[in-house]
């Protein structure tokens, strides 16, 4: 156990008076100075001892002192703006295409014994978050037996002969999201559930016949067709059949949207006719239908 630096002190002094090594003179101011320096739990702190660091700083010091601090966000932030938040699909962005063309294969079903198959083209044009469409088809009508039998009656049911269909819709996304197909080998998929408006018109054929420049044009804006266009089309009409006078129809539906990674897209949909001109056009089919596919290629 050491002595203490009193003691030492002391014993330095009297060797040294011993020895003849010259006066010292120790002076309380002297001594208690040695004695405080020599104290390490009196010393004052030092720059460099721990003590000596003042109160630790504050969050604007440490803001100062990292320059990154500013663009970090604390998580229960990042937290709230996530919430009730949705992100876009990122496999397909089929907003950032310019055009999408496809082929249009539809089954209409007119609630009546006349078998109906249309054909055509599409051509899709998204825009601000929504697709524009117009397509072009024609629509072949077949007999069936219940047709050829009702045909030997004095009995009709509405239905309308071979034409040519134009339609113009706006398709409005309703949900999307990346999903994944079976097989699992299948690549990820991009499904867009659509919700679709729009307008058909029905153009007959031979139904303007013999008519001059401003009939014709007046028949053309007509909701129905006129008595010149269904006399016109009496001959033209299967077996069993009573003309529908039906031009244009409103068209509401849903379908879905699913596209490859390369751009290639399939679209299955389910149209419904709304009876909003029938007032006009006294037309006798109502509340029909049509499934149809679409496969195409986005640009």
């Amino acid at each position: 156990m050491g002595a203490s630096p009193v003691i030492r002190r002391t014993a330095a002094i009297a060797l040294a008076v011993l020895l003849g090594g010259g006066t010292v003179l120790p002076s309380s101011a002297a001594w208690g100075q040695d004695t405080a320096s020599s104290d390490p739990e009196t010393d004052p702190p030092t720059s460099d001892s721990p003590d000596a660091e003042g109160p630790p700083a504050d969050d604007d010091t440490a803001d100062e002192d990292d320059p990154l601090s500013a663009y970090r966000t604390p998580f229960p932030v990042l937290a709230e703006r996530t919430i009730g938040t949705t992100s876009r699909a990122v496999e397909f962005n089929w907003r950032r295409t310019r055009a999408q063309v496809g082929g249009l294969v539809a089954q209409p079903f007119e609630l009546n014994s006349f078998d109906s198959l249309r054909a055509g083209g599409l051509l899709r044009l998204p825009r601000d978050g929504r697709v524009f469409e117009v397509g072009l088809g024609y629509v072949w009508v077949w007999n069936t037996a219940s047709t050829e039998l009702l045909a030997l009656t004095p009995y009709r049911q509405p239905a309308r002969p071979r034409r040519w269909s134009l339609e113009g819709s706006l398709g409005l996304p309703l949900a999307e999201g990346v999903v994944t197909a079976a097989p699992r080998w299948f690549p990820a998929l991009e499904l867009v559930l659509m919700g679709y408006v729009g307008l058909r018109y029905e153009w007959y054929p031979g139904a303007m016949a013999g008519m001059r420049l401003g009939p014709r044009f007046g028949a053309a804006v007509s909701p129905g067709l006129t008595a010149d266009e269904l006399a016109n089309l009496e001959d033209r009409r299967r077996a069993g059949m009573k003309l529908d006078p039906a031009r244009y129809t409103p068209m509401i539906g849903m379908g879905n949207d699913i596209y490859l990674a390369q751009g290639v897209f399939v679209s299955p949909r389910v149209m419904l006719s709304v009876p909003l001109f029938v007032p006009a056009n006294g037309s006798d089919l109502l509340w029909w239908g049509e499934a149809s596919v679409v496969v195409g290629v986005a640009f």
